[in-house]
């Protein structure tokens, strides 16, 4: 498949791109700054671009079969980059064509999906600003016309691929998942449809 990737040169963003291009796919990876982006394939497309310039992002996402998205921000501070973000990406999506849409998230937006220490006291006051755009994000998603999946992991880890995780429709079962397996999961979802229209939560078993 052709995917567009957005928040490539993010930790799991990375990850994304590498483990598509092991499994065959065309990627084009769309990033703030390409050179945190250490990977050389003749099948990856690198497309420097900020999130908010609607025409490199359409220039990225046409032609595309799927656009899976990792957009993370770096602080706590107010601010609309997940949500505008992505309804730029969805915007050119539509104008161009291109149905199907992979969007990671995290435990939490739901409310009460990230346990309590984390919905309590994590959440609150280290993380406010970024979940309230994150829950911004999710709506403008659920408002959109694309076939998507909202994907919510628990606490993310650098550890190696598993292979085993869990996925179930509440809250996550174990505080934290490897950023591979999220990949991974991600990844199966550009053809497994099974997911579409909800906001799996994935954890490590």
């Amino acid at each position: 498949m052709k995917i567009a990737v957005f928040g490539a040169s993010g930790k799991t963003g990375i990850l994304l791109v590498y483990q598509a291009l092991i499994q065959g796919h065309a990627v084009t990876a769309f990033a703030r700054q390409p050179t945190k982006i250490p990977i050389q394939h003749k099948n990856l497309n690198i497309i420097q671009g900020d999130i908010m310039d609607f025409d490199k992002i359409k220039l990225a996402v046409e032609g595309q079969d799927a656009v899976v998205c990792a957009l993370g921000v770096d602080n706590n501070k107010p601010n609309t980059i997940l949500s505008e973000g992505t309804r730029n990406i969805l915007k050119a999506m539509e104008v161009t064509g291109v149905k199907r849409f992979i969007c990671m998230s995290s435990a939490g937006i739901l409310g009460n999906d990230g346990g309590f220490w984390f919905g309590k006291i994590i959440m609150p006051l280290f993380l406010k600003h970024v979940f309230e755009d994150k829950k911004r994000q999710a709506r403008v998603v659920q408002e959109s016309q694309v076939e998507w999946v909202i994907v919510r992991p628990a606490g993310l880890t650098d550890a190696p691929k598993t292979n085993t995780y869990k996925i179930n429709a509440g809250s996550p079962t174990s505080k934290s998942i490897p950023r591979a397996d999220v990949a991974d999961f991600m990844l199966k979802l550009l053809t497994d449809k099974k997911y579409d229209e909800t906001m799996p939560a994935i954890s490590s078993r």
